[in-house]
């Protein structure tokens, strides 16, 4: 899927995930950079493969969201497609005035599929669709990030 190396990939989603995330110790069922417990023991990643986000509302209703790849179950429905197949998402009310609540998310793929994803809303919700916009707005440019200098004082 990527020429990245899945920690590099890792690191720069959780960096921009968290850079507008708040209040992540008040989140119920949506966790960043681990699995969360009730699927850590039947979920297996691929190899190399790090979980990004991962969400259990109940065994109906979660999602991991991983370095390569988004896969879940909705309602008794599964799913798995790569990040870089969504062509446009669908939040719904997410903000949900700070409350706890859950909502779904409508993501149309490139292959034209419609996939539906429950996650947390409110503050929780950050972190999917942050995962999301990362796939558009920092993926594309990560090349050009890779090949600057992180400290202006280090440019000759």
């Amino acid at each position: 899927m990527s020429e990245w190396p899945h920690q590099y990939l890792r690191a720069a989603l959780l960096q921009y995930i968290r850079s507008h995330a708040m209040k992540q110790p008040n989140w119920r069922f949506t966790q960043l950079e681990v699995l969360h417990d009730a699927l850590a023991r039947v979920i297996n990643l691929q190899p190399g493969e790090l979980c990004v986000v991962s969400c259990f509302i109940d065994a109906q209703r979660w999602y991991v969201m991983s370095t390569s790849r988004v896969f879940g179950i909705y309602r008794g429905t599964r799913f798995e497609f790569s990040p870089l197949q969504i062509r446009k998402c669908t939040w719904g009310d997410f903000k949900h005035e700070g409350q706890l609540q859950i909502d779904v998310a409508e993501l149309l793929l490139t292959t034209g599929v419609k996939v539906t994803l429950a996650y947390e809303a409110g503050f929780a919700s950050m972190a999917p669709i942050y995962y999301e916009r990362f796939w558009h707005s920092r993926y594309p440019t990560l090349n050009q990030v890779a090949d600057q200098p992180a400290d202006p004082s280090d440019r000759h």
